[in-house]
């Protein structure tokens, strides 16, 4: 063909594979592509074996308390259809290892937020500079550590508490505004059409999302935060089956808990029930 060069002469069989101009205006889909967020292995566990005892407990009213991987599910849903309802996006988390903590992680994950746990180890000042610099815009907090709080609340009337008692009451004159929320978000759930994890984002819209702020103890300077995708935190968790070995013998794993949850998110353990583990608070 004259003046044909082999550049031009590819454009046009290229321009046979392109969509036409007709076919621009329909989306792209991606049906295939399977977004990694440690979030769905909560609801793929309680899909599996929503009856096996996920959570044992020491409550802060020295009550054993036992909960099922469906009871643990359905609070962490309940949690995060409430976040979803009042439009918080990036939620503090401010507790030792207790039931709410974990799902509360879930919960925030699911709902599309962001989690900024903190050491309750720190001085207030501290603990008001992280939630300040990332920006909260509301709290989780254990009802033993929410004086702590006292400075930042001050600073940030407008910024709600979500207060954990920490026992086994779900109702009642026992149970808080966490269980409060929980109970809220369900019913919110069930009046917009019980749409359950699928009206959630237990699988993220983009797995470079940012799922969890985590910072420093500030040992020699100001703490310092460090963005989590769900992607990394997803590998992290898998990463961690695989080098502990867990669930690799026949029976059940069962996981004695005694580091801190907000090192790190706790997500490189906690997420670890993918596998159908058994915690046990210390």
């Amino acid at each position: 063909m004259p003046g044909s060069t082999p550049t031009s002469r590819l454009q046009r069989i290229a321009a046979h594979f392109l969509p036409s101009s007709a076919e621009e205006v329909i989306k792209e889909h991606k049906h295939h592509i399977h977004q990694l967020s440690p979030t769905f292995f909560l609801e793929r566990a309680a899909l599996i074996e929503p009856d096996a005892i996920a959570i044992v407990h020491t409550t802060a009213n020295g009550k054993t308390l036992r909960r099922t991987y469906i009871e643990f599910a359905d609070r962490a849903r309940g949690l995060a259809y409430y976040l979803q309802k009042h439009g918080l996006k990036r939620v503090g988390i401010l507790a030792p290892n207790t039931p709410a903590f974990l799902e509360s992680i879930f919960g925030i994950g699911g709902s599309g937020g962001v989690n900024v746990a903190v050491n309750y180890r720190l001085k207030m000042d501290d603990i008001t500079y992280i939630f300040e610099y990332a920006k909260v815009d509301s709290i989780i907090v254990d009802e033993e550590y929410e004086h702590l709080l006292d400075d930042f609340k001050k600073r940030n009337p407008k910024v709600p508490f979500i207060v954990d008692t920490d026992t086994d009451s779900t109702s009642g004159a026992l149970s808080g505004p966490f269980d409060e929320a929980v109970l809220e978000g369900l019913k919110y759930d069930k009046e917009a059409g019980s749409k359950g994890w699928l009206g959630l984002k237990g699988q993220c819209e983009d797995e470079d999302d940012m799922i969890a702020i985590p910072f420093t103890s500030g040992t020699t300077a100001r703490p310092k935060g460090v963005v989590y995708t769900h992607r990394g935190a997803y590998l992290a968790a898998l990463g961690n089956i695989i080098e502990s070995g867990l669930n690799y013998n026949e029976g059940r794993c069962g996981y004695l808990w005694t580091l801190p949850m907000f090192h790190a998110m706790g997500w490189s353990k906690c997420l670890l029930c993918v596998y159908q583990l058994i915690w046990y608070f210390d």
